[in-house]
């Protein structure tokens, strides 16, 4: 009882000593001041005019500013009433300077955020914790990327106005090479299959080492292809696979390194039985068993479980279920090493679309897109429709980007919202100015060329040109959807005047005038059918070269002047963008018929194929396989011969790259070119994007081979005339159209061939 008591006095004559030293603040007095506000430090003080201030209170004031970091010496006092606050501030930082850095390891944008979140940018308060933690940072990246011998030099100036300027001067030393890189433990994949799943390995041969730096070590690129590696081996159902030990030796100069990893394969599992549970809703078990990609038996690869779950889980969203869960769960038997599929299916409601929203077209009209969307607004969900609805979108050509969102309706589980966000790209261009093409010479041109004139959708064309070769006025009009089915419509008017000599071919001068009409019906969602008619009248001149060559001669003497040519086109489109496709074919056969109402009398058959295939290997991530071939048959009939001038051409940019523009094939005395009536090219490319260049999103480099022939008559077919090329491309899409460059070698060609193995162009893709 006497302890108790006293603690109750102790207690009592602390506070009443505290009562009866504390004074009221009348006012606050704040000394030392030079950048920060007065406000600011009242905002962090945890008393105010009116309070009373004891020793207590003076030590709280001094903990709560020195928590801000805003200062490096406080003193707290009160004379008659005032509360007196003398600070000192720390330095603010002038400019933070890190130099001899390198963007391979960190780039500035980079910097700048590591800095900005710090607060070690200009104008923050300096704090050396925040400093040194940034240099063990700086350090401990460049360690990541190999760079052992990383220096950091800190200078630190103070000036008169106490502001202070930090310079890091970054000594990165070499990078490590990796001298040796070993895989122990592999006895179902072979040893140099399993270094390729890394970037990084022992130096290729010395020139491709220079470009690739295979052999520079980092523990990033080290780790991502451990990575690589063990989703290679679970996904070929070695589901017990794990590295053992991964290690690394640094040599004493920390110029060079040995990697050794020890793994350990396990036993292959293979796929036990395989049942359905749950909402099989009207789907039979055995349809569903013909979408798996795996039977009874098969290796349990992963990807192919993903690959029929996928499929699976479309089905039932295909008929409203957007939310539909399908899960795999798997049993596995370690002894007899194989696992069994049980598929669950949990369907919830169907869905259907509350609202469709698009933002981003501030062109296009809002029209022009939903058209292109499968599924109206009260629809039911489709996933497939949502799709195919991105790729119309893309395939448009008015946009960079596409993208799509679903959002959930607040208190309804089977409504969803769709925002589509797109991104508007260049489609035309108003140009007055002077150019050069390879097949022209120089030229004045002047026009529109707009694909979505006023945001509609439809294409105008209205242009004027004169150069060597060619003079031209023409107007050209498409309405895509001039019927709610989407039936097409165009018309043009043209005059044309073409000097053969300045084409490289031949000594002739045609003359044209003329209109045309078209009609389109679409067949399918990616299939239509055109019809065209096309009237014109042409005076034709020839010249001297014409003299050794009886049929131009008499084309050139009989006077044919008028042509009604009937076009019929059909089309296949299932390509996934319109600038850059990575998926999907595009199809072409196009008749053309010179109706004998007129003076001339041929046909024209023309068939290409174009088709898209991304390469999803990890060593090829991004990659696009393209082949391309086409074949055009062109002759008179009744008696007629072809028009010289619609003869077949080869060589160059738009047909086999490595040969002079309209080269190929069967050539007159002086060498140019005669043309012919039936034109073989193909070709393959494998299309990169260019990581290596920020913001290159709109540029493309390749790989290609080209192979083709122009033969002068259909009968004298001869393998002889094919040319084959290989070489680099780089194309870029530029405000002004696409900017092509490309280097070529001719691998078939003779001694007579025009060859020209670097060439620019404008206008041509991939």
């Amino acid at each position: 009882m006497k302890k108790i008591l006293l603690q109750i006095s102790l207690i009592l004559g602390t506070l009443l000593s505290l009562n009866l030293n504390a004074d009221p603040i009348k006012s606050i007095e704040i000394l030392g001041l030079n950048a920060i506000s007065r406000g600011t430090v009242l905002s962090y003080l945890p008393v105010e005019v009116g309070d009373d201030y004891n020793t207590q209170v003076s030590a709280q004031i001094i903990r709560s500013l020195y928590k801000t970091n805003f200062f490096k010496d406080i003193e707290v006092s009160q004379d008659s009433q005032i509360l007196k606050i003398n600070l000192q501030e720390n330095p603010h930082i002038k400019y933070v300077d890190v130099i001899n850095y390198s963007d391979k390891v960190i780039d500035e944008d980079s910097l700048k955020q590591i800095l900005k979140s710090m607060d070690l940018s200009q104008g923050k308060i300096f704090n050396k914790r925040q400093l040194e933690k940034l240099i063990s940072q700086l350090e401990g990246t460049y360690i990541s990327k190999g760079y052992y011998s990383i220096k950091i030099t800190k200078t630190i100036e103070t000036d008169a106005q106490n502001r202070i300027g930090i310079e890091l001067d970054i000594d990165e030393g070499e990078v490590a090479r990796i001298s040796s890189m070993k895989i122990t433990g592999s006895k179902v994949n072979d040893e140099d299959d399993l270094l390729d799943l890394f970037e990084i390995g022992e130096p290729d041969f010395f020139i491709i080492n220079y470009f690739t730096r295979k052999d520079h070590y980092s523990k990033v690129a080290l780790d991502a292809g451990i990575e690589a590696m063990k989703s290679s081996y679970i996904n070929s159902g070695y589901l017990d696979f794990k590295v053992n030990k991964i290690k690394t030796k640094l040599s004493e100069d920390k110029q060079s390194i040995d990697i050794g990893i020890d793994i350990s394969e396990g036993e292959e599992y293979k796929v036990g039985s395989i049942q359905f549970t749950g909402d099989l809703l009207n789907q039979s078990v055995k349809h569903l068993r013909e979408l798996l990609t795996i039977s009874k038996g098969d290796v349990f690869e992963r990807k192919k479980v993903i690959e029929s779950i996928q499929a699976i889980t479309d089905v039932f969203a295909d008929q409203g279920y957007a939310f539909a869960k399908v899960d795999p769960v798997t049993v596995e038997d370690a002894k007899t090493h194989t696992i069994d599929l049980n598929i669950k299916i949990s369907l919830n409601k169907k869905v259907y679309i509350n609202r469709i929203t698009i933002v981003g077209n501030t062109r296009t009209q809002d029209e022009v897109i939903r058209r292109e969307i499968g599924i109206n607004e009260g629809g039911l969900y489709s996933n497939t429709e949502l799709d195919e609805s991105i790729k119309k979108i893309k395939r448009l050509g008015f946009f960079s980007d596409v993208k799509m969102e679903v959002s959930k309706l607040k208190d309804f589980d089977d409504k969803i919202n769709l925002h589509f966000s797109v991104e508007e790209t260049k489609t035309g261009t108003f140009s007055i100015g002077l150019s050069h093409s390879n097949s022209s010479g120089a030229s004045f041109n002047m026009g529109i060329k707009e694909k979505n004139f006023l945001g509609t959708g439809n294409t105008l064309n209205a242009s004027f040109s004169t150069s060597e070769a060619v003079q031209e006025m023409s107007f050209f009009f498409v309405d895509p959807y001039f019927t709610e089915d989407k039936h097409s419509i165009s018309y043009g008017l043209f005059t044309k005047d073409v000097d053969g000599t300045g084409l490289s071919v031949s000594a002739y001068n045609i003359n044209e005038t003329g209109g045309s009409i078209g009609y389109g019906i679409p067949l399918t969602e990616d299939t239509r059918i055109n019809a065209d008619l096309r009237m014109s009248s042409r005076d034709i001149t020839c010249g001297a070269t014409f003299a050794d060559a009886n049929h131009e001669k008499k084309q050139c003497a009989s006077g044919n002047s008028s042509e009604v040519k009937a076009n019929l086109n059909w089309n296949n489109n299932t390509l996934d963008d319109y600038n850059f496709p990575t998926d999907g074919q595009k199809n072409n056969i196009s008749v053309d018929l010179a109706l004998p109402i007129a003076d001339f009398r041929y046909y024209k058959l023309d068939a290409s194929h174009k088709s898209y295939y991304p390469i999803p290997t990890n060593a090829l991530d991004d990659l696009v396989l393209t082949l391309k071939g086409s074949i055009g048959l062109a002759q008179g009939y009744g008696d007629n011969d072809l028009p010289f001038f619609k003869r077949y051409y080869g060589g160059g940019s738009s047909s086999v790259r490595g040969f002079d523009f309209n080269s190929l094939g069967a050539t007159y005395s002086d060498g140019k070119a005669k043309g012919g009536e039936l034109s073989l090219l193909a070709g393959t490319s494998i299309i990169s994007p260019m990581k290596f260049i920020s913001n290159s999103k709109n540029m493309r480099m390749s790989a290609f081979i080209d192979a083709g022939s122009i033969n002068e008559k259909v009968s004298s077919f001869d393998l002889d005339e094919v040319r084959m090329s290989t070489g680099l491309a780089f194309l870029w899409l530029t405000p002004v159209g696409p900017l092509g460059v490309y280097a070529a070698k001719p691998l078939l060609k003779k001694s007579s061939d025009k060859v020209k193995t670097v060439e620019f162009t404008l206008g041509t893709s991939f």
